[in-house]
């Protein structure tokens, strides 16, 4: 498989720490919030799903290729009970672009395959403790000061490749 990617440097903080974006002020600081709960670990979840809840509609609407959800309240079961294969997680937010109602966040990642993982719910991939790296998009729409819609585009075959082949580290 080679080398890993070129990997830009983390340039902000994780969830949970001192700088984090939070979910108040515009829509660029809610978009940035959200890319970083909804990709983080639970662990870094816990302590932010009451502002994870006033950033998003009731029946917000989320995809990506892990989760798909319909509704606030499925959307934060989905993060709480997530499988966590993927542990120590740095979310760097690379840049935004927003119109009066969208927001794109390019994002990467950065974390380890720490922890037993499941491919479609059913074939079991013992953890490795490789390092994993993403980058992706997320696209936040808005209805008013919540978000309504979210996408979260990335290489899954390339994450997929990074903890089924990879060798421990």
């Amino acid at each position: 498989m080679g080398a890993p990617p070129h990997t830009p440097p983390l340039r902000a903080p994780i969830v949970g720490t001192p700088g984090c974006p939070t979910a108040r002020g515009t829509h660029v600081d809610v978009a940035q919030f959200l890319a970083h709960v909804l990709l983080s670990d639970v662990s870094s979840i816990t302590a932010l799903v009451s502002e994870l809840e006033a950033s998003v509609d009731e029946d917000v609407v989320v995809w990506s290729p892990c989760v798909c959800t319909t509704s606030r309240a499925a959307l934060v079961a989905a993060l709480l009970e997530g499988d966590d294969a993927i542990t120590e997680v740095e979310v760097a937010i690379l840049g935004t672009s927003a119109t009066e109602a969208t927001v794109h966040v390019e994002w990467h990642l950065r974390g380890r395959f720490s922890n037993v993982g499941f491919l479609n719910d059913d074939v079991l991939v013992e953890p490795s403790g490789a390092a994993v790296v993403a980058s992706g998009v997320l696209v936040v729409e808005f209805r008013q000061e919540v978000a309504l819609d979210i996408r979260c585009y990335y290489d899954e075959l390339g994450v997929l490749e990074q903890v089924v082949s990879a060798p421990p580290t």
